[in-house]
């Protein structure tokens, strides 16, 4: 009668454990991403970019800048420098701004005082009143001759169609504009005493240098 012969295999639990643990991370690896796949496509996507860039900036810096404007023109910042209007110098000046002369002086009217009270012995009809209209003359260049200044130039002018020259002689103050010359770089601050109709109205005072009349208005 033959032997039969029995073979047992036992595995214990550290065994298993390694199995099971080794099998798993095999099948993740499996599943895994390359790494090379993924440092083409960043490489990619950067050249993309840098292309992108450059194209741009050549656009900006070449003829292509003029097709980018009217892109641009309603950003901030973006729309290039905005022109400055051009200053209409037949259009009255308001109070308290700035009006500017060919030959460099300007005249700022400053204020308005309508009627004027002058005490004294001078006879006005009752139709009529005084107005002081105060002004700063500047002279606006640096270098050059003096530029000359006189009453003479300035007038005033109403709706009524009158026109009124400056300082009568039968009122005086010491701060009232004689002739004289502003040196450059230099202002001044006078007065002028305009006798006028107490019922005219839209006043405008007249300044006339050289050729030309700069109008500013006091009412």
């Amino acid at each position: 009668m033959a032997r039969q012969w029995r073979m047992t295999v036992s595995f214990s639990k550290e065994s298993r454990y390694r199995n099971i643990t080794a099998t798993a991370d095999f099948r993740r690896g499996g599943r895994a991403t390359p790494v090379g796949l993924v440092g083409i496509a960043g490489a990619a996507l950067l050249i993309v970019c840098c292309c992108c860039l450059g194209l741009f900036i050549g656009l900006m810096l070449g003829n292509g800048k003029s097709a980018l404007q009217p892109l641009t023109a309603n950003l901030p910042g973006l729309g290039g420098p905005t022109a400055t209007p051009t200053v209409d110098k037949n259009a009255p000046v308001p109070l308290k701004k700035p009006g500017l002369a060919d030959n460099g002086l300007e005249v700022t009217v400053t204020g308005i005082q309508r009627p004027l009270k002058v005490e004294g012995n001078v006879k006005l009809p009752p139709d009529q009143q005084f107005i002081l209209v105060t002004v700063r003359i500047r002279n606006t260049k640096n270098t050059g001759a003096a530029l000359p200044v006189a009453p003479s130039d300035f007038t005033v002018k109403g709706d009524g169609g009158l026109t009124y020259a400056a300082n009568p002689p039968t009122v005086t103050i010491p701060k009232l504009l004689t002739p004289t010359s502003l040196a450059p770089a230099k202002e001044m601050e006078s007065e002028l005493i305009f006798q006028i109709a107490s019922d005219d109205s839209g006043l405008r005072l007249q300044w006339k240098v050289g050729g030309a009349t700069r109008v500013f208005a006091l009412e």
